[in-house]
């Protein structure tokens, strides 16, 4: 049975049981005490079947939330890809530089880290970056390591692969 069949079914059954539990209470209200005793255990039992369900309703209600908000930052992201795709491939050349630089504004790079970042795309190792830009290497390291953590990258192929996949036919 698939996941909304049982959803349906359980809320008929605990709409049920509450139409039984208010026809409950209307009785324990309209019939003298004495009466009301005889069946103590089963009303007891009906009000905790109740209580029970409704802490079930809930922790359903809530792990199905969970999953619609990641369901819902995942297609987000998809969504942001596929219009950061549709721009680079109207225009491929103009396009990819535009959206390039456009990605490094949305990160807040720096004006020197958006220049190295370039460089890192254009395939320059660390080593030539540095004779480009004439600074020190390890300078180069320090914001090289900047650029991959502001885009939450993990190294340069990570880096080049983001800029480089809207580019690539789909796979089958």
């Amino acid at each position: 049975m698939d996941t909304r069949k049982v959803r349906i079914l359980f809320l008929a059954f605990y709409v049920l049981s509450l139409i039984v539990w208010i026809a409950e209470e209307i009785f324990t209200l309209t019939n003298p005490p004495e009466y009301f005793d005889r069946f103590r255990i089963i009303i007891a039992t009906v009000e905790s079947f109740i209580a029970l369900s409704s802490f079930l309703v809930v922790f359903i209600l809530y792990k199905e939330l969970k999953a619609e908000a990641v369901e819902n930052v995942q297609a987000k992201s998809q969504i942001h890809d596929l219009k950061r795709t549709n721009r680079i491939l109207k225009n491929p050349e103009l396009g990819f530089w535009a959206e390039a630089k456009a990605q490094m504004e949305e990160w807040k790079l720096s004006e020197a880290e958006t220049e190295i970042a370039i460089l890192l795309l254009r395939g320059f190792s660390q080593k030539q970056i540095a004779a480009v830009r004439k600074k020190s290497l390890r300078t180069i390291e320090n914001q090289t390591a900047a650029i991959y953590e502001k885009s939450s990258m993990r190294g340069k192929l990570e880096f080049i692969s983001y800029f480089l996949t809207p580019l690539l036919p789909e796979e089958d």
